[in-house]
């Protein structure tokens, strides 16, 4: 049956005028639009007016876009009685083209087929046309192929409608296909074609049509012309582009406009905005999109100046009331900081602008610091009942905490945005920032096309919350999937590697992964290796990553400074920081808390001192909690107690928890009872459920032999149900963590761990090792403490190292307590008995034990 009989519904023509719809009348603006006008006048007056006349007017009210005469015309002949032409339904089928009008063309159609005239060529062609514009593929591809007769025309327009909707593959197939059957291309035909090639962003497909264009003589063509620098300069050849645009004789503004956009897409904006200077020179009318184009680079630049001259002109030009060109201006007035202008320009349309403008004034806000008024136009914007759309609520999902999550949730689920990658991703990456990783993993569950930027928000949350196995196995399925991880991938991942428990195999795996990728070069991965290899111990690895980094952020600097001081290598943090200061690397609060721990942790107190009045007097950065809590620190482990409380004293706000345990900890090693007895009250006050403040002072009590008040504090933890945190540590031996607990006896090589633990201890004592019992702070005897220090988790861990890794290899120790002092010197010895570099990463430090039975620290642990 043919398509053209499943369509026939009686219509009168009555009918086919439109409905609820306004159709401008379009000005003739041209000496041929001005001709035709004083002919239609003429036509009004004359007393006889035949068939041909009619057809004639119809044609041009077509031609000319004048929509609504046409359509009125149209009716008329039909009220009339006057028969019908074929050139009649061709014209008017224009017009219902150009309106994209759905249900006229449809019923136009009926009446082609009651009249027979589907078999002309132009009608059929106009038909297709009218269908394809109005997105109705289907249907348009039924009308083509039951065409008796097709020419040039009619197989363009369909590859045209096609290329309109980005149906690539189907472009390229009837290309192809039209010239096996006969008919050679035309321009457009070329120029829909070489479009599609763009947009693919097909460089050697593209050589080859330009082959094709030239031998078919096309290439001096405007449309082709166009075409062709469009295609190189999407594929990224600019220098061929700009060959192709200085051949081209005859330039019209469409020639012009691609070069600009097509140099700002290739991030050449200063060559765009030369080329827009050239196109001024040679005195080519601009058009809106030579507007547009250029006051994105402004925007770009952050040309205020610029902008606001490109304002005047498109007032002079009589553009001011095109909405894309006003949302560009907002949007560079935006980038410029000029909020008032782009505000007052925003108000013009009377809070009348399409989504595309809010949102631009949106962005602005939130650019500009000003995320109360973004929340507050994004309300207002619903009030009005204009309806985001996936930019919209991506960008006002960045307010927080000024806006909740959860609130433009509800608004996503119900306008059906939450299934798209663009508003899914956003809304679980505002989840993730909350620390609501259950949430975000529900949404994440419900986007449909996830893309790396989605997997890579899911993993960063994963990460932030220290979920190591959920975030190493949501990369697994990352790649496993297809996805090719990005740069933000590898960084997530590798700071989930730099968690203490994480598997240091599992961080260099993916640091292999990431050379492979080639993206170990880039900034924000390179970070985050120097960062893993600082916190798993191997500043060796990280200094390689620091100095072989060919850019560095503020990240890298920050954490070379703190992965020297956390290995007591002090002299080199301050060496990079005198580094910084060379270079003029701005530095922030972060900067110097690593150069504080770095004094610190090797007794510095004058450079300590130095480094604070630096930091308030040249770098203009007011004192935070941490920094104060660093020289509380930096005095206290000097035995400087005096200053520490001088510097609490002098705090604008109350201690809190960490500074007074801080000086808790120093009291009990410079045996300051009262001050600690003080301190210790202080912690209880604030944290009564925290341990450590009983442990502590319970044992400066046990070191002074008060065994009476030890006692009432130990029964104080109990009435309040405070358990002291028990003493882990942790070693990986083959990509496996092994734990152990102080006196542990659950391991499975339990017998040939405490064998060689009675075998270090007799070397030991030839060495002239003698237990610091007062590390025990037990009420027993002396032969019992010698035991309980011999089977300190730490050490536990060391004797299961030795029996079960190569002789000569290093050990990696992470313990969740501080190393006490017996254990410390115990460790130096074990070194150099066994000839192994040890290194213990405990809650304050690390600790590299060399062979040779030296520590990083300096004994200043």
């Amino acid at each position: 049956m043919r398509f053209t009989t499943k369509i026939w519904r009686h219509h009168s023509l009555e009918n086919l005028k439109p409905k609820h719809r306004m159709y401008e009348v379009v000005s003739a603006s041209s000496s041929s639009s001005s001709r035709f006008y004083s002919a239609h006048n003429l036509f009004d007056k004359s007393p006889g007016r035949d068939r041909e006349s009619y057809t004639s007017l119809l044609f041009g009210f077509s031609r000319e876009g004048r929509t609504q005469e046409a359509t009125r015309l149209f009716l008329n002949i039909h009220r009339w009685g006057m028969k019908m032409e074929c050139s009649m339904f061709s014209s008017v089928l224009k017009v219902s083209a150009t309106l994209c009008d759905e249900l006229l063309g449809r019923q136009l159609h009926c009446q082609c087929v009651k009249f027979g005239f589907l078999d002309d060529v132009s009608v059929g062609t106009s038909l297709v046309d009218a269908y394809m514009k109005g997105s109705n593929f289907k249907d348009g591809r039924n009308v083509f192929d039951e065409m008796k007769e097709k020419n040039v025309v009619t197989w363009t327009t369909l590859i045209s409608g096609y290329a309109r909707n980005s149906s690539n593959e189907e472009v390229l197939t009837l290309f192809i296909r039209m010239q096996e059957e006969g008919t050679q291309p035309n321009s457009f035909t070329f120029a829909a074609a070489l479009g599609v090639l763009a947009e693919e962003g097909a460089d050697g497909r593209g050589a080859q049509a330009h082959t094709v264009v030239v031998k078919n003589g096309l290439d001096k063509t405007i449309p082709v012309s166009n075409a062709l620098i469009n295609l190189y300069l999407k594929c990224g050849n600019v220098r061929k582009a700009r060959i192709l645009f200085d051949r081209t004789e005859v330039k019209s503004v469409v020639t012009w406009n691609s070069m600009i956009s097509g140099y700002a897409a290739n991030g050449l904006d200063l060559e765009a905005l030369g080329m827009f200077h050239s196109m001024r020179l040679n005195h080519v009318r601009l058009s809106e999109s030579s507007f547009a184009s250029v006051i994105k680079l402004c925007a770009n630049l952050k040309e205020l100046k610029f902008t606001e001259q490109l304002h005047s002109s498109v007032v002079k030009y009589g553009f001011s009331f095109d909405q894309n060109i006003k949302t560009a201006l907002m949007v560079s007035y935006n980038k410029c900081t000029a909020m008032r202008d782009a505000l007052k320009l925003f108000e013009e349309t009377g809070f009348l602008g399409n989504v595309v403008s809010w949102t631009a004034m949106i962005s602005g806000f939130l650019q500009n610091d000003g995320k109360e008024e973004a929340v507050d136009l994004f309300r207002e914007m619903r009030r009005k009942g204009v309806r985001p759309n996936e930019f919209t609520y991506s960008a006002i999902l960045t307010a927080l905490p000024v806006i909740s999550p959860s609130e433009v949730h509800a608004q996503v689920v119900k306008t059906n945005y939450e299934r798209s990658s663009t508003v899914g991703t956003a809304l679980l990456d505002a989840y993730v920032k909350l620390g609501k990783v259950d949430e975000a993993a529900k949404v994440f569950s419900s986007v449909d096309d996830k893309d790396i930027v989605a997997w890579s928000a899911m993993l960063a949350g994963y990460a932030q919350i220290g979920e190591t196995e959920a975030a190493i196995k949501m990369f697994s399925e990352i790649t496993k999937g297809g996805i090719k991880p990005n740069e933000f991938t590898f960084s997530s991942v590798l700071n989930v590697c730099a968690a203490p428990t994480a598997s240091t195999g599992q961080g260099k795996q993916f640091h292999g992964f990431a050379m492979k990728s080639r993206l170990d070069d880039s900034l924000c991965v390179s970070s985050a290796l120097l960062t893993m290899y600082a916190k798993k111990g191997n500043i060796e690895s990280a200094e390689e990553i620091f100095n072989r980094q060919k850019e560095r952020d503020l990240v890298s600097w920050n954490s070379m400074i703190s992965g020297y001081a956390q290995h007591g290598e002090a002299m080199k943090a301050l060496a990079v920081f005198k580094e910084m200061k060379r270079r003029k690397v701005r530095m922030d609060s972060v900067t110097f808390i690593g150069v504080f721990t770095a004094c610190t942790h090797a007794g510095l107190v004058e450079e300590g001192e130095k480094y604070f009045d630096i930091m308030v007097r040249e770098c203009k950065i007011a004192p935070t909690k941490e920094h104060n809590s660093c020289m509380v620190d930096l005095y206290s482990r000097a035995g400087l107690l005096e200053k520490a409380m001088k510097v609490i004293g002098n705090m604008s706000y109350p201690a809190g928890s960490t500074i007074w345990r801080t000086i808790l900890a120093a009291c009990r090693v410079h045996k300051k009872t009262e001050l600690g007895r003080l301190a210790a009250e202080k912690i209880i006050e604030m944290k009564p459920e925290d341990s450590a403040a009983y442990v502590l002072l319970s044992n400066m009590y046990a070191e002074s032999g008060d065994w009476q008040k030890r006692a009432k504090v130990r029964k104080l933890m109990d009435e309040r149900n405070v358990k002291k945190e028990a003493g882990y540590s942790w070693i990986e031996v083959k990509n496996k963590t092994y734990a152990f607990l102080a006196g542990d006896r659950s391991h499975p090589l339990k017998d040939q761990i405490y064998m060689k633990l009675e075998d270090l201890s007799t070397r030991l004592k030839d060495l002239g090792y003698e237990p610091d019992t007062s590390y025990v702070l037990q009420d027993i005897d002396n032969e019992h403490k010698e035991a309980v220090l011999a089977q300190h988790s730490e050490r536990l861990a060391i004797a299961f190292g030795l029996i079960a890794t190569p002789k000569g290899s290093p050990l990696l120790i992470i313990k969740n307590l501080r190393v006490c002092g017996d254990c410390h010197v115990v460790i130096k010895l074990i070194a150099k008995i066994e000839g192994r570099n040890i290194v213990v990463r405990d809650t304050n430090r690390f600790h590299h034990f060399s062979s040779d039975g030296v520590c990083s620290c300096g004994d200043f642990w």
